[in-house]
């Protein structure tokens, strides 16, 4: 179990990242550096969904620290990050961040579940970049 992470597709638009009971706040950081350099190497829009359905109870540390980390560190292309599965400890934790951070307003998002976190994320994509999506099909 804990930190791991996938392109979602051969498209590489939409990284999957999972956090899974038991982990920690080093390996989520840790997972977030390589996850951002595989995203600032590709020359698109990308976007992460965030799959909490197994991550069991937050670690201990300062939460809203790690989480102004990773949203000040996390890349210029990527134009949308949803949790998926978010429990209500982690939307109020997002909700804080928001409003230090308007900036996270911009890409956060909420699904359910990592497929309807695709739904949203392709959504934004077609919706933002039109002319990619031609051009990719």
């Amino acid at each position: 179990m804990g930190c791991r992470y996938e392109w979602a597709d051969e498209s590489q638009i939409i990284m999957n990242l999972y956090l899974e009971a038991p982990w920690t706040w080093e390996e989520y950081m840790a997972i977030s550096t390589e996850v951002f350099a595989l995203i600032r190497a590709v020359d698109h829009p990308c976007a992460t969904a965030v799959d909490v359905t197994q991550m069991g109870a937050l670690p201990k540390g300062n939460v809203l620290a790690h989480l102004q980390h990773v949203e000040r560190t996390m890349p210029e292309n990527v134009f949308a990050s949803v949790i998926a599965g978010t429990s209500i400890l982690v939307n109020t934790f997002m909700n804080i961040l928001m409003k230090i951070r308007p900036g996270a307003k911009n890409t956060a998002m909420f699904a359910p579940n990592l497929e309807e976190a695709h739904t949203l994320i392709m959504e934004r994509y077609r919706k933002l970049y039109p002319e990619a999506t031609k051009s990719s099909g």
